[in-house]
């Protein structure tokens, strides 16, 4: 993952999938299956929220706020599969649906962290907005508030919280969108 981060946009570069399926009878249906299920945990990570406001009624309800992502948003996936056959089927095959699904949403969250580490970023919340990286990058370097546009301060030898996962620990309502539920405030961090 590229992260830009006087914006916090991120750019997938590459992705690359190696699944154990078993036997394959059909190598296209199976592609099929892990691209699909690749955007699928992908777009967890990056775009698909339910946000509700503070009476509980659901604002992502319908296509025009629900972000989802197009094959203009995604990048041509590197797969490939090892084969061991399963000893419990007749045909030595194994489930493919859910293959692509399983890694991809931690695996692009944990991408995104990894290039924004070295500023001090330990955690962003999901879905990983450019909104959410731009205001983490900023919390972490302590650069003022989350509008700051000087990125001047953004040294790679900014010091970091080791205390821990941060999606876990109090405060870590601060990463959410304005709008988002879930004990959210307004503003915050990724």
């Amino acid at each position: 993952m590229e992260v830009d981060t006087e914006t916090g946009a991120t750019t997938m570069r590459k992705y690359v999938a190696v699944d154990d399926i078993g036997n394959i009878i059909n190598p296209l249906i199976v592609s099929g299956q892990v691209h699909g299920g690749l955007v699928q945990g992908i777009a967890q990570a990056l775009w698909e929220e339910a946000v509700y406001d503070e009476s509980g009624t659901m604002v992502t309800a319908s296509f025009v706020d629900y972000t989802l992502p197009t094959a203009a948003d995604t990048i041509s996936f590197e797969i490939d599969h090892t084969t061991s056959p399963a000893s419990y089927t007749s045909l030595g095959t194994k489930g493919v649906g859910e293959a692509g699904t399983i890694a991809s949403t931690p695996a692009v969250v944990n991408a995104i962290v990894d290039a924004l580490r070295p500023l001090g970023v330990d955690d962003v919340q999901m879905p990983c907005t450019p909104e959410r990286v731009y205001k983490a990058i900023r919390a972490a370097v302590g650069v003022g508030d989350s509008t700051a546009h000087d990125v001047s301060a953004l040294g790679g030898d900014a010091p970091r919280d080791a205390s821990g996962q941060a999606h876990f620990s109090p405060g870590a309502e601060e990463n959410a969108d304005p709008g988002a539920t879930g004990g959210a405030d307004a503003g915050g961090a990724q």
